[in-house]
């Protein structure tokens, strides 16, 4: 492995050591599975597909396709060998971006109550994709019950179902930092005042 090769690269090794594949079928099981977590554009798979190939690492063959060819890619040995070399290496620190937090670091200049609407809109996103989960597991369970690679397939998905777990936790939290906001920020009629108007 080259200094400097990207996360990518080792992505679409990754999902040909599985089995041969097209660009297309590359999107699909992005999409699929390794999605929740990582993401390939279309306009990114191609050129990284065409550096593998570049450097033998993989090698295209054709595959018929509804009565036409399509080029298909299959990892090579030197493919196999670069994807193992990249597994033991440590994994690089991915910087962390939030726009969620973003705003909510600044949200002093806006109403809480617009603040509490974000974080709303956030937990109901999370229980969601919780439910998905939950789905998925047991779509893979059926589906995938004597897989060899199955048991690192549900950790990856343990590690999604405890991340949403603990943001849907985190927006209870804060929405109800929130209100507490909310409550001081509203004018409170002063004992002079109240006395005035006696």
């Amino acid at each position: 492995m080259r200094k400097g090769d990207s996360s990518s690269k080792f992505a679409i090794l990754g999902a040909l050591s599985l089995k041969p594949a097209s660009g297309y079928d590359i999107k699909r099981f992005v999409a699929s599975s390794i999605g929740h977590f990582w993401n390939e554009s279309y306009g990114s798979i191609y050129p990284i597909l065409k550096k593998l190939a570049h450097e033998k690492l993989i090698q295209a063959q054709k595959g018929p396709q509804s009565g036409r060819d399509r080029v298909v890619y299959a990892i090579t040995q030197e493919g196999e060998k670069a994807l193992r070399e990249w597994l033991l290496l440590p994994p690089r620190t991915e910087p962390f971006r939030s726009e969620i937090l973003l705003k909510l670091f600044f949200a002093r200049r806006s109403p809480a109550n617009i603040s509490a609407t974000h974080i709303q809109e956030t937990k109901l996103a999370e229980e969601r994709r919780f439910a998905t989960y939950a789905q998925i597991k047991e779509q893979l369970i059926r589906q995938h019950v004597d897989h060899p690679e199955l048991p690192y397939w549900l950790m990856t998905l343990s590690y999604g179902r405890h991340r949403s777990e603990a943001v849907v936790a985190w927006c209870n939290e804060t929405l109800s930092s929130l209100a507490k906001l909310q409550k001081v920020s509203k004018p409170k009629r002063s004992t002079e005042m109240k006395r005035g108007t006696k």
